[in-house]
């Protein structure tokens, strides 16, 4: 009796995992975000340190790795290290050296470049009489006394095509801490921390670091991603963009050759690009984790041209036929 009943149990639990298993020829899923934008590339230099703090902290260095990881984990950016170049640029010299063997070795001239770079300057990193809070509090009973942990930072960014500084704002946070005794609250945290982000001076600097990254957002506009030719092999081509861009397959593509560009007589500042010529059509068959396939429609193709989405016609509505006459 004991094995009638361990059968069943046995048949149903291989049902489940029969049934959870994925088929071989079934498409690989979409990330959870398909990246449809241009994803700029920017460094972050250390920040100024001109606040005086009484502990061994590297306010610079500091607030510069909290804005790096931020931007990083906005997924907006590729953050490039220009803090540890030397260091970088030593270890791919080093690699050259014939006492290093040559697999595993990095390709020079790889290094990418910098369209956006981002420094500033701590200027205030304190607690504060706090004020007119402070007279508030006395008025309605609230206590006898108080401090404003106060963090102040100035943010510039600069567009490295035209060296044009085109953010420079000072960013503010004041947060109350009361009676805290300053020496016991922060001589034994480490700055950045988790102890640090319970601290007054850690919640004003965590809404500073959010006010900077707000502010690089709006002044580095968000430009769509089209796909572009990376190699022609007769009929077919390769292109740029796969499923981490959301190509589909079957999807229609125009090429287009790159139009001249549009500059301000006055300033010489590019304006845009005109309208290129048209090339052809392609149509993709089958994608890859970074790059598609697709096979050419009609026209000519060479690398490096890019592409626009082909919105397919809907059907023009047919006219209603008119009801046949009553005998």
């Amino acid at each position: 009796m004991a094995n009638m009943r361990i059968l069943p149990l046995f048949a149903l639990l291989t049902l489940l995992i029969l049934g959870s298993c994925t088929p071989l020829n079934t498409p690989r899923p979409l990330p959870r975000e398909v990246i449809k934008y241009k994803i700029p590339t920017i460094a972050v230099l250390d920040f100024e340190n001109k606040a005086s703090f009484p502990y061994n902290w590297n306010l610079g260095q500091g607030v510069r790795d909290l804005l790096v990881n931020e931007l990083v984990n906005s997924h907006r950016y590729t953050v490039l290290n220009r803090a540890d170049l030397n260091s970088i640029i030593s270890e791919l010299d080093m690699q050259q050296q014939k006492y290093f063997r040559k697999e595993g070795r990095v390709d020079q001239g790889r290094l990418k470049n910098v369209q956006y770079l981002i420094k500033g300057a701590v200027t205030d990193f304190s607690h504060v009489s706090g004020g007119g809070l402070r007279a508030f509090a006395d008025k309605i009973g609230l206590g006898t006394g108080g401090e404003l942990a106060v963090v102040s930072v100035t943010l510039y960014v600069i567009k490295i095509e035209t060296g044009e500084v085109v953010v420079s704002r000072t960013f503010d946070r004041h947060v109350w801490a009361g009676k805290a005794d300053f020496a016991a609250t922060y001589s034994k945290v480490g700055f950045g921390g988790s102890a640090f982000y319970r601290t007054p001076l850690g919640e004003a600097t965590r809404g500073v670091i959010r006010d900077c990254v707000t502010s690089i957002s709006r002044v580095i506009v968000r430009e769509n991603w089209y796909p572009s030719v990376v190699q022609v092999d007769g009929n077919n081509l390769i292109i740029t963009g796969g499923i981490d861009r959301g190509i589909q397959v079957d999807s229609l593509w125009a090429a287009f050759e790159a139009g001249e560009p549009l500059r301000d007589p006055e300033t010489g500042d590019e304006l845009g690009r005109s309208a290129g010529k048209s090339s052809g059509r392609i149509q993709v068959t089958a994608i890859e984790d970074t790059f598609s396939h697709a096979a050419i429609l009609e026209g000519s193709f060479t690398t490096g041209q890019s592409l626009r989405p082909v919105v397919k016609e809907k059907p023009a509505d047919k006219p209603e036929e008119a009801a046949p006459p009553e005998p």
